[in-house]
């Protein structure tokens, strides 16, 4: 009789998860993931930008036999040389991947693939079906995961391998995977192409969505829309979070076109799933970059210019959607490299517009030098407007505070949290949910994992995690609320190689951003104090504050806040609810620093101690402390990763010189006003 503590061989092997667990997201995020399976389906490799290339094989186990929906699919990354190459009904062990819903391989991971005919029947190990693979295998596979390869595959359902026919099929189709898409430059009438398009306009029209879509390539059987000189800015209102502008209303394409000008767009009119899909998805709107596959591109019912035509899929059925949102953010060395030369042809566009454009603004401005002249003399003017705007702003959001702490009678800090007044006008989402202090969110986690049997505790860097938490906001950045909103462009450029020249970083002056392709973004931080009752030690925590989680804390759309004037008096008023007169006493001390700084006509002398210097800093911080005003609330934060630079390999854990880093992000919390 084996001992009580040795594993079954039908039972899956320690470190490993079942295919249900890894699609259902019934794991542990954030660390590597063992599977294991037969495969379905293989696509063939093909080249990224970078040194490896990607394959794409799905693969199915036991937990998942009865769902013909159900799969897990496994992008390898890998050198061409190294790329292994499954056949139908193989088995394949995959370790070390990362990912959620499907997995990704990296330099750590390993393919291990065994033919799925010479596999022998159980208690025999499949040691003999193991197929010499090109694929680079780090460590073999140990005794007990050998010994359960038969029972695994044995054990299986084997009616979801297709045919051989079916196979081979599949993987051709995958191998010609290129010869639909085509760029808009080579478009002919009659045929269907896949393409990866930016979204340049969406027309919402009931029973279909119309979209004016572009690449930056010309075609001269395309609509040609000619620059008018510049336009009037139209200030949207009533529509904080942009759901009327995503979507415009069906008008002609000539009117008020931002480009790109001449014949470098196309009309596609989208029917049944793909409509819809656009029209919910927050990733399929003006702004965006997809690709539309299948889509037929024939001659518009004028005649003259190429149009194109996105139906419901017969083969598949309706519901099937040929729209994929393409993100532009992804690291260059994976990112699509169609897309990657799409972003640099777009880039060009913009450079040669922007030049153009300089020219005849120039030209303008040559023949109204008088009327500039005139123009100019009136700035103090506004100017003085400006400053005493915010004068005011200050001077209620001072007196507001002091009516709050009057009629409230807040505590000041060194009295005991437990006895203060939540914030009214702060409400979040979860709030059922039990709360959690910030010591225990600042706690880094570990994974114990099983390692060729051996136990080892694995330091995460993030888990993926979502908190309520009781606090106060004690500090911001940055330190000026003008600077809560930041111009959009050139985010999206940020992959390309030479983004970071002269000529690139020229698009971020003070001229482009009054241009209407500019957009704005929210983006500031919060810090953060624990009032969890009757806790000895308050630990403070940066939350970063997104786009998406500050339109939902205050209701507003981000604009450029220094000529807004009226966008920035409603933030004010919306952040004094949240943080009291933070915002005030932040104002008085810059204002004592810079005066001090007036009288410093050099360097000032060395200290006498540092110990002194750190006294006297430590109190004035005490002492801005205690000049705050404001109630703790509820909110939720998560936790999350980000990759930054790591030039030391040793740190570098998220490879290509790159570390992960912990970051929390406020979301779900809302300013509610009376």
């Amino acid at each position: 009789m084996a001992p009580s503590n040795q594993l079954a061989p039908d039972a899956l092997p320690p470190g490993f998860a079942t295919i249900q667990q890894i699609v259902e997201g019934d794991h542990k995020t954030g660390i590597f993931i063992n599977s294991m399976g037969v495969v379905i389906d293989v696509q063939e490799p093909r080249a990224t930008k970078g040194s490896d290339w990607k394959s794409t094989m799905r693969i199915y186990d036991k937990s998942v036999e009865d769902n013909d929906e159900s799969s897990l699919t496994v992008n390898i990354f890998l050198p061409q040389k190294d790329m292994p190459k499954p056949a139908r009904g193989d088995f394949v062990i995959q370790k070390r991947g990362f990912g959620d819903i499907s997995l990704l391989t990296h330099r750590e991971s390993g393919i291990y693939l065994f033919t799925g005919s010479k596999i022998p029947r159980p208690p025999a190990d499949a040691s003999a079906a193991f197929s010499p693979s090109t694929s680079r295998v780090k460590r073999a596979l140990n005794k007990v995961e050998l010994a359960h390869i038969p029972f695994s595959y044995h054990g299986l359902d084997k009616t979801r391998i297709p045919t051989e026919f079916e196979f081979e099929t599949r993987v051709i189709q995958s191998r010609n995977f290129k010869e639909k898409f085509s760029e808009l430059k080579d478009l002919k009438d009659g045929t269907f192409y896949d393409l990866l398009v930016y979204i340049v306009r969406a027309y919402d029209s009931g029973d279909r969505m119309s979209l004016w879509v572009s690449d930056f390539t010309e075609n001269q059987a395309f609509y040609h829309h000619e620059y008018k000189g510049p336009k009037t800015a139209v200030v949207q209102e009533g529509d904080p979070y942009g759901y009327q502008a995503k979507f415009s209303k069906d008008l002609p394409a000539t009117s008020s076109w931002e480009g790109p000008f001449g014949k470098r767009s196309m009309q596609v009119t989208c029917y049944d799933s793909h409509a819809e899909a656009i029209r919910t998805s927050s990733e399929a709107g003006k702004g965006h970059w997809v690709m539309l596959k299948n889509v037929q591109v024939k001659y518009g019912q004028n005649g003259a210019n190429l149009e194109g035509y996105l139906r419901g899929d017969r083969q598949y059925g309706e519901s099937k959607v040929n729209m994929i949102p393409l993100n532009f953010h992804e690291d260059p060395e994976t990112m699509d490299p169609r897309l990657y030369r799409a972003l640099e042809r777009k880039r060009a566009y913009e450079r040669s517009l922007k030049a153009q454009k300089k020219q005849i603004d120039d030209a303008a401005a040559a023949g109204q030098k008088r009327k500039s002249d005139a123009l100019a003399g009136e700035k103090p003017v506004s100017n003085a407007k400006l400053a005493r705007r915010e004068k005011r702003a200050r001077q209620r959001s001072a007196q507001n505070a002091q009516n709050v702490q009057n009629a409230q009678n807040i505590q000041q800090p060194d009295t005991p949290i437990s006895t203060q007044k939540m914030n009214p006008q702060v409400k979040c989402e979860n709030h059922t949910k039990p709360t959690s202090s910030l010591s225990d969110i600042l706690t880094k986690a570990s994974a114990d994992l099983d390692i060729d049997g051996e136990e080892v505790k694995l330091p995460m860097p993030f888990t993926n995690m979502n908190y309520r938490v009781n606090v106060r906001v004690t500090n911001f950045s940055p330190p000026d609320i003008l600077q809560f909103a930041v111009p959009k462009k050139t985010s999206e450029y940020a992959v390309l190689e030479d983004d970071g020249d002269s000529d690139s970083s020229s698009g971020m002056d003070d001229e482009d951003m009054g241009n209407d392709s500019m957009s704005w973004e929210w983006r500031f931080a919060l810090e953060l104090e624990d009032s969890t009752p009757d806790i000895k030690q308050r630990e403070r925590i940066w939350v970063v504050v997104d786009n998406q989680s500050a339109q939902c804390l205050v209701n507003l759309d981000a604009t450029d806040l220094k000529r807004d004037v009226e966008t920035l008096d409603l933030l004010r008023q919306r952040m004094f609810l949240l943080w009291g007169n933070l915002e005030e006493n932040k104002h008085e001390q810059r204002q004592a620093a810079k005066k001090a700084n007036q009288f410093r006509t050099g360097d000032p002398p060395p200290p006498d101690s540092s110990d002194n210097e750190g006294d006297g800093s430590n109190k004035g911080n005490a002492d801005f402390d205690s000049k705050v005003s404001n109630l703790p609330f509820n909110c939720c934060i998560r936790q999350y990763g980000i990759k930054v630079r790591e030039p030391d390999p040793t740190k570098a854990d998220a490879g290509n010189n790159k570390r992960w880093e912990r970051v929390y992000g406020l979301f779900g919390t809302k300013i509610v006003e009376d």
